[in-house]
């Protein structure tokens, strides 16, 4: 008997314990998502098998919200389409449109301001900012497509994904184009960032006051600059590609007062700057390729105590420009230097280092830092008469920084990126190299010949 009325009690204790079985509601085409939402229960399942509904709505009860063939939630340009309030709320399978185009007041086709909210396979259109996590931690972001409104100039144009005062959140898998930045940091730390398309947009990843992040297989193409990082710390960039960013001002890899930054096996291929760093300091840049860019580095003031060690540097226009004197920086670790497709150099005792240094910055990249006006002449054979003086009169002696173990070949940095480059056929260009010939020594055919798009390279381990 006492046996019996024990496992009666268990039996009711286990009861109680489990939760009840979620709700499923299903809203029609015609019926309201915002009605329906007033009726859930923590937990409950709310399924949207209609093709459109135009309202704004709030979820403030956590449910998953799943979209049946792609519904459309638009919000006729007022507000926010979808505002987030329940912790651990999942938005799957949605396409939310039409927020405000306030940017004045952070509108957002989804705004999250709960903890562990989830985006998943999604489409955002027609949005100001596309998913901005504001003062809410944990967010997931995988897998889905935001799309900004060209009819907007880039200025009046939101962010792709921003976070803003947010730990601990995974954004995978997505592709974000067309809006201001892709995706923007401010005061959030601890997020991973994996697997992202961005481009056609300002800077790929916009980054400001946000520590121990972590970037890993990113393609950021067609921005202005792939990624502009400011005031942080401890980041870690790998396997990303920073590609085809192009004009006055457009780089690969910004870093504006940045420290212990590590960026290995990534690729910055064919961008006006490769790699430009301001009061940037303690950063390590190891077994990156840095591929046929204008100009592959750029150290302004304040650069002390960065690493550039095991990197290929192939068919880059010009590999560095000081804008003051450096003799800080180190161009090699312990065992060896970087490769420079540009170096002359012989190795006598074949272990692979070369027997004498590499000077990182001619004559003519000296000149240039004094006087930005020459780059006019930069392939023309003024500048291969100052290059060849140099090497036959080393007592000229005009630039200082040199890497002191450059490598005689290409370093195997198989991790590098290239299979998702797209077709690049690098090499000179017969045409080109006829057209420079016949307006040597004109300002003129050298600007041309830098606006020109940049040739297609088949693969990133060998130098013309």
């Amino acid at each position: 008997m006492h046996i019996l009325r024990n496992a009666m009690l268990c039996s009711l204790v286990v009861c109680m314990t489990l939760p009840a079985a979620a709700a499923v509601h299903t809203v029609e085409q015609g019926e309201s998502i915002s009605a329906t939402l007033r009726n859930v229960a923590p937990g409950d399942i709310v399924r949207l098998v209609g093709t459109e509904y135009r309202e704004n709505i709030v979820i403030d009860v956590p449910v998953t919200l799943v979209g049946v063939n792609l519904p459309v939630i638009r919000g006729g340009y007022q507000g926010n389409v979808v505002h987030v309030l329940a912790p651990g709320t999942e938005i799957r399978g949605v396409h939310v449109s039409e927020a405000s185009p306030l940017l004045t007041k952070d509108m957002a086709c989804i705004l999250i301001e709960a903890d562990d909210a989830t985006v998943r396979e999604s489409v955002v259109t027609e949005s100001l900012h596309g998913i901005y996590v504001k003062g809410a931690n944990r967010a997931v972001i995988v897998n889905n497509r935001i799309e900004g409104r060209l009819d907007l100039i880039e200025a009046d144009r939101g962010n792709g994904i921003h976070l803003w005062n947010s730990n601990g959140n995974r954004v995978a898998d997505n592709e974000i184009l067309n809006v201001r930045d892709g995706i923007y940091f401010s005061f959030a730390n601890e997020t991973e960032v994996a697997r992202n398309h961005v481009h056609d947009v300002r800077y790929g990843l916009h980054y400001m006051y946000s520590h121990d992040n972590a970037f890993y297989d990113n393609l950021f193409e067609h921005n202005v600059a792939g990624a502009a990082l400011m005031y942080s710390e401890r980041i870690l960039f790998s396997r990303n590609t920073f590609a085809r960013c192009r004009g006055y001002r457009a780089y690969g890899i910004l870093l504006q007062s940045m420290e212990d930054v590590t960026a290995t096996s990534n690729l910055i291929l064919d961008n006006s700057r490769g790699i430009f760093l301001n009061n940037a300091k303690g950063n390590v840049f190891e077994a990156n390729d840095v591929v046929d860019n204008d100009l592959a580095i750029q150290l302004n003031g304040g650069c002390d105590d960065n690493i550039f060690s095991g990197n290929n540097f192939l068919d880059n226009l010009s590999e560095l420009l000081l804008d003051v004197s450096d003799r800080e920086t180190r161009w090699a670790d312990e065992e060896s230097g970087n490769y420079w497709s540009r170096y002359r150099g012989y190795d006598l005792d074949k272990n692979g280092v070369g027997d004498v240094a590499f000077g990182v910055q001619n004559i003519f990249q000296v000149m240039e830092s004094k006087v930005p006006e020459v780059r006019f002449y930069l392939l023309s054979p003024a500048s291969e008469v100052l290059r060849a003086a140099e090497r036959a009169l080393p007592i000229l002696n005009l630039g200082d920084v040199e890497d002191p173990l450059p490598l005689m070949r290409a370093a195997d940095n198989h991790q590098v990126p290239w299979e998702v480059a797209g077709d690049f056929n690098g090499g000179p260009s017969p045409l080109w190299a006829a057209v420079y010939i016949i307006g040597a020594g004109l300002p003129l055919g050298a600007l041309v010949y830098l606006s020109r798009p940049r040739p297609r390279r088949a693969s990133g381990k060998e130098s013309t």
